[in-house]
């Protein structure tokens, strides 16, 4: 089934139709008024190609560090019969408390280019911390894995679902992009002790109830298309051409308590580091998952 694709869509009808309800969709309007050209392959080359980027695996494994013009040169627009690394750019702006190839300046530096989605809410986040009124727009504060996505055709994403229930939000600029929507009640037959099934080529032994699930949305993102991913959702992203898109991901408000029992029955997830960095105002640093726990408690009850 394709996903719904909708435009003229207001604040309140977004959280309404679909935040609320976790319902994905595809926004077609939102990147009407942004410069796209500033996210043209030629142009990231000549403006950006100097820069040292994260290249990943289908799995967000780490693989390499490159200059992005290197990535360019050995993956994009090559004849159809080439061979391809399959691997990812993942440029990420910071997450963590530690000096890394992070592309904060790249951001600041594309400001102009685009903007936050005119239907996505401003303020009224968990994550990143924007409580009390305080507006948190994606273009000028950071946000749990913000990042450039670079990837020449047939880079893959294998299936998987955000971390600490978070929703995911995927801007396509360039190329279009595959995708692949299972909706949460798929968990027993997609998932086994933490390992997702690769739907390509499914491990029997390990998911011998693969062939039961129900892949809910297929579909293609074209360029100035939106996508939202609503919390645990499972999906898989296959570059169909050379593709650079921008995603990031957050936590509303009303997903609070979600939050909290995420953490508290996940307490040594490695990703609650990042939970962390983004409430670091708030909690102490080198605060454990109780101390995560405690302040949202606080925080609902409030």
């Amino acid at each position: 089934m394709k996903l719904k694709r909708v435009s003229n869509l207001t604040k309140q009808a977004f959280f309404d139709e679909f935040l609320l309800p976790h319902q994905p969709v595809i926004i077609t309007d939102a990147m009407d008024t942004w410069d796209l050209e500033k996210f043209q392959p030629g142009y990231l080359d000549r403006a950006f190609g100097h820069y040292d980027v994260q290249i990943y695996n289908d799995l967000f494994d780490l693989q390499t560090i490159d200059p992005l013009s290197t990535y360019l040169q050995d993956n994009f627009n090559k004849p159809e019969n080439t061979e391809r690394s399959h691997e990812y750019i993942r440029w990420y702006s910071q997450l963590r408390d530690v000096d890394f190839f992070w592309s904060d300046e790249v951001f600041r530096s594309l400001k102009g280019a685009w903007g936050h989605p005119y239907f996505l809410p401003d303020d009224s986040f968990v994550i990143p911390d924007a409580a009390e009124g305080k507006k948190a727009y994606v273009t000028e504060c950071r946000y749990p894995y913000r990042g450039l996505f670079i990837s020449g055709k047939g880079a893959r994403t294998r299936l998987h679902r955000d971390p600490f229930n978070s929703n995911a939000i995927l801007c396509q600029f360039y190329g279009q992009k595959k995708i692949y929507l299972y909706d949460p009640g798929q968990a027993r037959y997609v998932m086994n002790e933490g390992e997702f099934v690769d739907i390509d080529e499914p491990d029997t032994s390990r998911f011998p109830d693969f062939s039961k699930a129900v892949c809910f949305y297929e579909d293609t993102l074209s360029p100035g298309e939106v996508l939202f991913f609503p919390a645990v959702w499972f999906h898989d992203v296959t570059s169909v051409s050379d593709s650079i898109s921008i995603t990031w991901n957050f936590v509303h408000n009303s997903e609070l308590s979600g939050l909290y029992t995420y953490i508290d029955e996940h307490r040594d997830d490695d990703q609650l580091e990042i939970v962390r960095f983004f409430l670091k105002d708030r909690v102490e640093e080198g605060a454990g998952a109780q101390e995560i726990v405690n302040f949202l408690k606080t925080r609902m009850n409030n």
